[in-house]
């Protein structure tokens, strides 16, 4: 087998190839992952330069990868193809530069997450869920204690950032969790996209989200909660959309803190997709964690 970057040029039979699978995705995103000058679309071609296998590398940040999008020929589908496929996926992410390589999958796909873990060294860090909410409504006289971060709030949600720096966000999709940093938390304040209780800069900061509008849908990337102010948070949110004229909120957010979103919601939450994030780190051995 023979692995290559795909260009624009091989969109045709790239879409052909994906015209085996039901309502594929990637079929919609092509043009944008051939375009990328870093990572992108790879193919698996045979001995007769048939199109076997593809995947996605997305470098999300210049030093941290994101594997997706495997596909393989369904008359290869249960030989080596997909974690071969996998192994180079791997190789290439560290040749480009990749720190930190992660891969999102599915609860019931144990022979990927076995591959990843046995085969090649990653580690479960989280469990995801990708879900959205509808049927809120915004309350006529939020209680106040929760609203925007404003610039008064950088020291103390520095503060917060330090207890919370390894949690992951979804910036881009809600299908790619990536590291958060303090630069992504001080972008949403200067975006007016984030949320911050209690609103008195002499409490520290008990809950905190990143938001954004998009395609008429709010989206949730960032949600960490003690709990306190959970409810009093979600009800300046419900007040935004409101405001924005939006009725779903969308979200992808690691499964403790949907679970939190879930309970202060007080409306029923769909759970799209439910699946774990598992990560290595280049250079470091890593160990099986749940």
């Amino acid at each position: 087998m023979r692995y290559i970057r795909a260009t624009a040029e091989d969109q045709a039979r790239i879409q052909e190839f994906l015209s085996q699978f039901v309502d594929d995705y990637l079929s919609k995103n092509i043009g944008a992952y051939v375009s990328r000058d870093t990572g992108g679309l790879y193919l698996a071609v045979d001995e007769q330069e048939q199109i076997a296998a593809l995947a996605v590398i997305d470098l999300i940040r210049p030093k941290e990868a994101h594997l997706g999008g495997l596909r393989v020929r369904p008359d290869l589908q249960n030989g080596p193809a997909a974690s071969e496929f996998m192994e180079f996926q791997v190789q290439e992410s560290k040749r480009l530069g990749a720190a930190v390589i992660r891969a999102l999958v599915g609860r019931g796909n144990e022979l990927s997450q076995q591959a990843l873990q046995e085969k090649l060294g990653f580690h479960v860090v989280d469990e995801w869920v990708v879900g959205s909410i509808q049927g809120f409504e915004a309350p006529e006289y939020p209680d106040g204690g929760a609203g925007p971060a404003w610039a008064v709030d950088r020291d103390r949600l520095r503060a917060f950032f330090k207890e919370h720096s390894e949690d992951l966000w979804s910036d881009r999709t809600q299908w790619l969790p990536r590291s958060l940093t303090f630069d992504d938390v001080w972008h949403g304040v200067e975006l007016g996209a984030a949320a911050i209780a209690p609103q008195d800069v002499a409490e520290a900061v008990d809950t905190f989200a990143l938001f954004e509008i998009h395609d008429g849908d709010m989206h949730v990337k960032y949600l960490r909660s003690m709990g306190h102010h959970l409810k009093s948070l979600m009800q300046y949110l419900w007040v935004e959309c409101r405001a924005w004229g939006v009725n779903t909120l969308r979200f992808g957010l690691p499964r403790q803190a949907a679970d939190k979103l879930a309970e202060a919601a007080g409306v029923p939450l769909s759970r799209e997709w439910n699946g774990v994030v598992l990560e290595m780190h280049v250079g470091l051995t890593s160990t099986s964690m749940v």
